[in-house]
């Protein structure tokens, strides 16, 4: 299949939604060229999808599963709308199922398989470095403006700090999996590199951010734990914690926000684990209005969409108030199925794997764009293939060594 229109009909859609380009579009040209672009887009993976077909090889059995979720959610979704009354938009709520299906056949071809693996890594990367230069700016896309004041927190291109937390650990993890270089000045780009990435994660202030990374940098590191590598890694530790109670005596008298020092507060009370006294920014009341829903309708839900809509800010409550408890069980299944899939791959794999799957697991606790937007959707494509393709054993991931 000519690369121009695998580009144009698959590469271009995901590029367009990992670095909101319909946001910038908006603010920049108009709302309605945003969005008429947006289904544009839909449209190219839709046909990419048919002109693929015949290129089409061994798909997924892991990733097939979500398949069968999305059918499950479906059935049960519609029941409540009818049953309940609840008016959504639901064609909006295809969107993400659509790019997952395209992907879901096109990774199916091997060389696209490495192709998207590059694609994934140098857009989320770009969209890191993006919200360095926005929070530098002073640039909210979420206003769509500039500031005259200093923001107290990068959101990057997703005008929200968690979102944009959640890119940047995802940039990190691919692309240090990514670029492998031997020689010395390529190692210090690289170094250069990750120092951005973690910076554009730093400024969001995102608690469960930091948290995150913290665990992703030991998992990733895991060459790191034997011998005397142990004892500097306690010696590292030990000199990280005196560090951080060093730096919250002094950010009274760095040039911060009080905004910003409530945050960095928050995150050293969840790194030195007094979890009584992180601050959830309001979550929790929104998880205490979605519940009541739930408790409502705990069987069948209450709608496609519903949670979106009452902004319950946690992608697993959310599945089962919209489509039920047995959606939500199988909804689960699947994630415990790909978390114990890759504990049998290869250790190189199993850490990098294991990391997507941690960040997407944990920030499905605090966010509802997790499974519904097409940028993050097909990382479980990729996963599920890297899954099975790693069960075939022919050489297919020599490139991730």
């Amino acid at each position: 299949m000519n690369k121009l229109i695998v580009f144009t009909c698959f590469y271009w859609p995901f590029f367009f939604s990992c670095l909101q380009l319909q946001g910038y579009i908006t603010y920049a040209i108009s709302q309605s060229l945003a969005v008429n672009l947006a289904y544009i887009n839909l449209g190219l993976i839709i046909t990419g999808t048919v002109l693929f077909r015949n290129k089409i090889n061994t798909t997924s059995k892991t990733s097939r599963l979500w398949i069968i979720y999305f059918i499950i959610y479906y059935c049960f979704g519609f029941l409540a709308l009818g049953r309940n009354g609840f008016q959504s938009s639901i064609l909006p709520t295809f969107i993400p199922v659509i790019y997952f299906i395209g992907f879901y056949f096109l990774l199916s071809n091997k060389e696209q398989f490495k192709t998207f693996f590059k694609v994934i890594t140098i857009t989320f990367v770009i969209s890191s470095f993006f919200t360095v230069l926005l929070f530098k700016l002073n640039f909210n896309l979420a206003a769509n403006t500039t500031h005259g004041w200093a923001l107290d927190r990068a959101d990057g291109l997703y005008g929200d700090a968690n979102n944009a937390a959640l890119a940047s650990i995802i940039a990190y993890t691919l692309f240090d999996k990514f670029y492998n270089p031997s020689k010395f000045l390529f190692k210090a780009f690289k170094i250069l590199v990750l120092l951005i990435i973690f910076y554009s994660l730093f400024v969001t202030f995102s608690t469960t951010g930091l948290f995150v990374f913290t665990i992703i940098l030991f998992i990733t590191n895991y060459k790191f734990f034997n011998g005397l590598k142990l004892i500097l890694l306690g010696t590292i530790l030990v000199l990280f914690y005196i560090g951080i109670f060093a730096f919250k005596s002094q950010t009274k008298e760095l040039d911060l926000s009080d905004a910003q020092i409530s945050k960095i507060d928050n995150i050293i009370n969840v790194l030195t684990l007094n979890l009584d006294k992180v601050n959830n920014s309001g979550r929790d009341h929104l998880l205490e209005n979605i519940l009541y829903y739930l408790y409502e309708n705990p069987i069948i839900g209450n709608g496609v969409d519903f949670s979106v809509a009452h902004t319950g800010h946690n992608t697993y409550v959310g599945v089962w108030v919209d489509a039920g408890i047995l959606t939500f069980l199988f909804f689960m299944f699947i994630l415990f199925y790909y978390f114990f899939k890759t504990l049998t791959l290869k250790i190189h794999l199993r850490f990098f794997a294991m990391s997507l799957l941690i960040v997407l697991y944990v920030f499905m606790m605090s966010l509802q764009t997790v499974i519904n937007q097409p940028y993050l959707i097909v990382l479980f494509v990729f996963v599920g293939y890297l899954i099975d393709y790693s069960k075939m054993d022919e050489g297919h991931l020599d490139f991730f060594n």
